[in-house]
């Protein structure tokens, strides 16, 4: 089933056209243009939702950042008991 179309008139800028010319053949022109405004919209709600995850995340940025600092203590210290005790091969004795 094809998509259902609707006919429209534009206005552009004549050297725009133009380039839609260059670009597309004349019976091409309204999948050019239908195919270049999808992807405006596309790119826009991309940027959008980019910016509602930078903003989320700037928004929990110091709570993780305080939890974290928290956790850090006692990340090292499991880290630390969880090391085998050091032993050092080499001696005075080794070296010769």
């Amino acid at each position: 089933m094809a998509a259902k179309t609707e006919k429209i008139t534009l206005t552009l800028p004549r050297d725009l056209m133009q380039k839609v010319r260059e670009y597309a053949p004349q019976r091409g022109q309204s999948k050019f243009v239908a195919d270049a405004v999808a992807y405006f919209i596309e790119a826009q709600e991309g940027l959008a939702l980019r910016e509602e995850l930078v903003a989320g995340y700037k928004a929990v940025a110091a709570e993780s950042a305080a939890m974290a600092e928290e956790g850090l203590p006692l990340s090292l210290e499991a880290w630390d008991n969880s090391l085998p005790p050091y032993e050092d091969e080499w001696t005075d004795d080794a070296l010769g």
